[in-house]
């Protein structure tokens, strides 16, 4: 019993380690997309 919560922990774990570096990717392509925008949009 307390090896299987271990390894459901460690998958917990994983996912959201896992959703973390998905969202700060999102973030990041985010900001450079809204900074590449308004510079194509200041220069027309």
């Amino acid at each position: 019993m307390f090896l299987s919560e271990i390894k459901i922990f460690n998958k917990l774990s994983r996912l959201k380690t896992s959703y973390i570096k998905v969202g700060i990717l999102m973030s990041l392509l985010a900001y450079w997309g809204v900074i590449l925008v308004g510079t194509f949009v200041t220069f027309n």
